[in-house]
């Protein structure tokens, strides 16, 4: 019988860097998705995919059958030869492409056929089950399902979901406005609208959704949650904000998302676009992104520490020591003081 290993001890995220991996002045990479220490997929405006698989030293970048005007908001990679990608817009620009090889050869999963639909994000449970979600339209959202890898995508029945208020929507900033947790639990985030903003949640892969009111404020077309991020099944933040005025911009639950509370006096300067948990810390450590720099938190969100004030949309962790942010010109690597 072979020895029990230990496990490995919580290391922490102490006084962290960026540091520049990549650098191109023509591009806006938006949203990543990291597979393992080596192997990143990055999205990037307009209509490119880029990767690595040597852990940074070399980002190729990956075109498909796609018009070189689509907007990539979201990613979600399974390895180093899969992924998916999401291109936001109205009707038909809203559309997710998947690869099987490496990004050699994509094939369209899913077009948009509405031409009143705006999607924003979307996540995934597991190689075969994810959920996506459009801005709402006449008083409903439009979330679509798989729960075949994609080869197929069907219409929730609106009348499983809440209704949407006049306007109300997501930001598609950083592919960080949905989330899923093991066991099929779900979330999305809403704003846009000038009343109070939402987290919509699942527990049943995406059938059916209840709603949820959270503190954040949403009194302007700008105003909203941008981002969501759970540490567990019941331990989750929503960050969002306005970029004009600073704001109380953080909501937490311990309760899966049924009931949220306010949570210290924000961050950022008043908007986050992206933030992630950072998985195997002695504490609940957040870093959250925005066009006015990222910042990090030990606390679960209740404190903040800046990082720097370069502009970052988005941002994912694997580890304390692995983590990448991505945003206008630029795809940084993580560097962990940590000893």
């Amino acid at each position: 019988m072979p020895a029990i290993q230990p496990a490995e001890p919580a290391r922490a995220l102490v006084n962290p860097t960026w540091e520049v991996q990549h650098f191109d002045p023509s591009a806006l990479f938006i949203a990543l998705s990291i597979v393992d220490e080596n192997t990143v997929w990055v999205a990037e405006q307009p209509g490119l995919v880029a990767r690595t698989t040597d852990g940074g030293q070399t980002w190729p970048k990956l075109t498909g059958p796609w018009p070189d005007t689509l907007a990539f908001r979201d990613i979600e990679a399974f390895s180093a030869d899969e992924a998916f990608v999401m291109a936001i817009g109205p009707g038909e620009d809203s559309r997710i492409y998947h690869t099987a090889d490496g990004g050699q050869t994509w094939r369209l999963s899913f077009q948009n056929e509405d031409p009143n639909a705006f999607f924003d994000c979307f996540s995934f449970w597991d190689r075969n089950r994810g959920f996506a979600f459009s801005d709402s339209h006449d008083g409903e959202f439009t979330i679509i399902r798989t729960t075949d890898g994609g080869e197929t995508w069907t219409r929730v029945d609106p009348i499983n979901v809440p209704d949407a208020r006049p306007g109300e929507g997501s930001f598609a900033a950083s592919g960080t406005c949905t989330a899923a947790q093991p066991g099929g639990l779900g979330w999305f985030g809403t704003g846009a609208s000038g009343v109070d903003t939402r987290v919509m949640r699942t527990t049943d892969y995406g059938e059916t959704w209840t709603e949820a009111a959270t503190p954040i404020e949403s009194t302007a077309p700008d105003e909203g949650i941008a981002s969501l991020a759970f540490f567990d099944a019941e331990h989750g933040v929503a960050l969002g904000g306005v970029g004009t005025r600073p704001m109380a911009n953080v909501a937490v639950t311990h309760d899966g998302g049924v009931t949220w509370s306010r949570l210290g006096e924000g961050v950022l300067g008043g908007r986050v676009y992206g933030a992630s948990v950072v998985p195997g810390t002695p504490t609940p450590t957040l870093v959250a992104t925005s066009p006015n720099g990222s910042a990090y938190s030990t606390d679960g969100g209740e404190t903040w520490t800046g990082i720097d004030a370069d502009e970052y949309w988005s941002v994912s962790f694997l580890s304390p020591d692995v983590g990448w942010a991505v945003g206008r010109f630029r795809i940084s690597r993580i560097v962990n003081q940590a000893r």
